[in-house]
C-alpha cells in the first residue's frame, strides 16, 4: 500500500470513528486536520449524514487520494472523542509516526462501549417501575437492532415497549406512576443529534447540520408515536 493510501485510511477511519460516535463536524475537522499535519498531509473532507468523501494531499509531492467512506450508524461514545482529541495533540506536538497513530486510533476502537444498562425524585416504587421499563425498552429495541431493522422503528418500538410496561403497572393497581411514566422514555431522547445538528448549522456545514436535525425530529417523532400508540392500546388514567 502506497504512503497516502496508508494515511488517507487512517483519516477515514478516524473520521468514521469520530462522526460514528457523536461529535460535532467541526470537531472531526479539527482533530483529522491536526493528525493530517502532523503527519505532513493536507485533507478536505465532504460530510453527509450517511457517509463521507476525503480528499488526502501529500505536502511534499503534491500527489491526492480521494477515499470515499459510509458511515454505519450514530451512536454516543464521548470516550472515543476525547480519546481521539488527545491523540490529536500529541500527534502535533510529538510528531507521532503513522504507525503509533493507528496503534492508538485501533485501541480507541477496540475500547469498550458504555455499559447498556442505565433515580427519580417521587419515590422508590416509581423509580423501580421507571427503570424496568426502561429496561425492557432498551432490551426491546437491542433486538430489532440485531435483527437490522431501521433505527427508526427501533426508536418507535423500544417507547411503545416501555410505556406499556408502564401501563401495565397501571392495570395493576399503581396509582402513582405519572412521573414514572413520563420518565420511562427520556433515554430515548436524541439528545446529541440535536446539538450537533445545531453547532453544524450555526458552524456553516449546512448539509450535515440539517442531516443530523432531520435524524433527530425523526427520532422524537417514533417516540412521540410509541408512546402514543401504547396509551391507545392501554388507555391513561390523567392524575
Amino acid at each position: 500500500m502506497k504512503a497516502i493510501e496508508r494515511a488517507a485510511k487512517l483519516f477515514a477511519d478516524i473520521n468514521e470513528l469520530l462522526i460514528s460516535s457523536g461529535a460535532n463536524t467541526r470537531r472531526v475537522e479539527r482533530n483529522v486536520e491536526r493528525i493530517s499535519n502532523a503527519l505532513n498531509y493536507h485533507c478536505e473532507s465532504f460530510y453527509s449524514h450517511s457517509a463521507i468523501v476525503l480528499t488526502v494531499q501529500d505536502k511534499a509531492t503534491g500527489e491526492k487520494e480521494t477515499v470515499v467512506r459510509a458511515i454505519p450508524h450514530h451512536g454516543v461514545n464521548f470516550s472515543a472523542i476525547s480519546d481521539i482529541s488527545i491523540l490529536s495533540w500529541e500527534a502535533l506536538e510529538k510528531h507521532l509516526p503513522i504507525e503509533q497513530i493507528e496503534k492508538h486510533v485501533a485501541t480507541i476502537k477496540a475500547k469498550p462501549h458504555y455499559n447498556v444498562l442505565g433515580k427519580d425524585q417521587a419515590s422508590y416504587a416509581e423509580f423501580a417501575m421507571s427503570f424496568i421499563a426502561t429496561f425492557l425498552g432498551l432490551a426491546g429495541r437491542r433486538i430489532l437492532q440485531l435483527r437490522k431493522f431501521n433505527v427508526y422503528i427501533c426508536w418507535g418500538w423500544a417507547a411503545f415497549v416501555s410505556v406499556s410496561v408502564m401501563s401495565i403497572f397501571r392495570l395493576l393497581g399503581v396509582e402513582h406512576y405519572h412521573n414514572a411514566l413520563a420518565a420511562c422514555v427520556l433515554w430515548l431522547v436524541p439528545g446529541v443529534p440535536l446539538i450537533n445538528g445545531f453547532i453544524d448549522m450555526l458552524s456553516g456545514c449546512i448539509v450535515p447540520g440539517v442531516a443530523k436535525l432531520t435524524h433527530a425530529a425523526i427520532l422524537v417523532f417514533m417516540i412521540s408515536l410509541g408512546f402514543y400508540l401504547a396509551l391507545l392500546l392501554f388507555g391513561y388514567e390523567l392524575p
